[in-house]
């Protein structure tokens, strides 16, 4: 696990970050340390019901899921059908819902950053990448080195 970069294995750096400009190196050591990798790709999703259903595609959340912030932030904190030593999130291509739904986006960040402090407390990484385009104007925490 040398190559596998130190914050991907330590629970304490749950959160929301900036995603850096690559993540080749990222992807393949979350996975090698079992963690659960989600491609987010909002291309194409103007509003809260896009979001929430690219969500439910993305978690395979079921078909009861309820479409609204209150089941996300409950599915985010349960994710009992995809078992793994911790779970990485990352958002990509939102430029249509950081402009066009901008409360929207900062409510799904929100939801996001709650889930992460859930998952420490469980001493599990939850960690969400957002790229340039999504962050609108979100000023994020970068990555630890």
């Amino acid at each position: 696990m040398k190559d596998i970069p130190r914050f991907l294995l330590d629970a304490a750096h749950s959160g929301v970050y900036a995603a850096p400009a690559s993540t080749d190196v990222l992807r393949p050591g979350a996975r090698a340390s079992g963690l659960a990798w989600f491609d987010l790709d909002l291309a194409g999703v103007a509003g809260k019901a896009g979001l929430l259903a690219r969500c439910q595609m993305v978690f395979s959340l079921p078909p009861s899921f309820g479409h609204n912030w209150d089941a996300l932030a409950d599915y985010l904190e349960d994710l009992s059908w995809r078992p793994a030593r911790g779970y990485v999130v990352l958002l990509t291509n939102g430029q249509e819902i950081a402009r066009d739904a901008p409360k929207e986006l900062a409510a799904a960040l929100e939801i996001f950053a709650a889930a992460a402090t859930y998952w420490l407390v469980k001493d599990k990484l939850f960690m969400v990448l957002v790229d340039a385009g999504t962050r609108g104007g979100h000023a994020l925490k970068t990555l630890p080195a």
